[in-house]
């Protein structure tokens, strides 16, 4: 070969060996799934990123799916997060018989138990925040934190938010009558195909009965500000109109220094779907803050 063709050629070689290795695409987070048996029931989890552990509860007639992409966002900043569906909702089973909100905290423990969490930083959305509140009242030696991600209860929608939740999960709506409505749980109007497209998944009819009875047969004292030394983070949002703020104005005031409230300006009810980075971005901070006063 011709000198000058080499040496040109070795030349390139070096100059390629000093350009910078481009970084990797990041690769998806890898998900542990399983089954936690307990005395009368199976639970379903979901696991993913290490660290402080946080478990995240879902709403009503819901799998946790439709929370993956906070998930996601919570183990980026650095937490192991633990997604539950509570029994009766994807492949979580159990009896329905004498089901209150109580019930359902023993198996989140157990599950918190089964898994090694210590004591984990709760996050309930919707319906998610009564067990949420409910398992800080009964096992407190699991509860770190409880965070609520739409703290309803006292407040109920006004009529027409909750004719919009009935046929939501009215398993015979059609595509047409549920967009019709879905803004009402949305921030953005005009991103509620998108919105619906990523949440209709999780809907779970067969979850309802059970969850239902449970909420019904037990009193309202005993889960909405239960005693303790529990801390809550209030994380609500501005325009929910499912979860009116004024639940959570009046929750702060009972709980007094123990809670933190946060109002989100122009997010909605399903802000944990739509902005999952925003609301990460909140639990991870009132967590930090949590273990410097600690």
């Amino acid at each position: 070969m011709n000198p000058t063709k080499l040496l040109a050629m070795l030349a390139l070689f070096i100059a390629w060996l000093a350009l910078p290795i481009p970084t990797p695409v990041a690769l998806a987070q890898t998900v542990e799934t399983g089954l936690v048996e307990l005395t009368d029931s199976k639970i379903e989890y979901f696991s993913r990123g290490k660290g402080e552990p946080i478990v995240l509860l879902p709403g009503g007639t819901l799998t946790v799916g439709y929370l993956d992409g906070l998930a996601a966002a919570l183990a980026k900043a650095g937490h192991r997060v633990v997604s539950i569906n509570f029994r009766g909702s994807g492949k979580s089973t159990g009896p329905s018989e004498g089901v209150t909100l109580v019930t359902m905290a023993d198996d989140l423990a157990g599950v918190i138990k089964a898994l090694n969490l210590g004591s984990a930083n709760v996050a309930g959305n919707d319906f998610g925040n009564r067990v949420a509140r409910m398992v800080a009242a009964s096992h407190p030696e699991v509860t770190r934190s409880v965070i609520l991600l739409a703290a309803g209860g006292k407040v109920q929608p006004a009529p027409p938010a909750a004719k919009a939740l009935g046929i939501i999960f009215n398993p015979a709506s059609t595509e047409a009558d549920i967009l019709a409505v879905f803004p009402y749980l949305v921030s953005n109007p005009a991103g509620s195909a998108r919105i619906w497209k990523l949440f209709k998944p999780s809907l779970d009819p067969g979850a309802a009965a059970i969850e239902k009875a449970a909420a019904e047969s037990t009193p309202l004292d005993a889960w909405w500000a239960p005693p303790g030394e529990t801390k809550y983070l209030i994380l609500q949002r501005a325009e929910d109109q499912i979860a009116p703020p004024e639940n959570g104005e009046m929750l702060k005031k009972e709980l007094g220094d123990r809670a933190t409230l946060v109002n989100v300006p122009g997010a909605a009810h399903l802000m944990p779907l739509e902005q999952p980075a925003t609301a990460a971005s909140h639990v991870a901070d009132f967590i930090r803050k949590l273990g410097d006063r600690q």
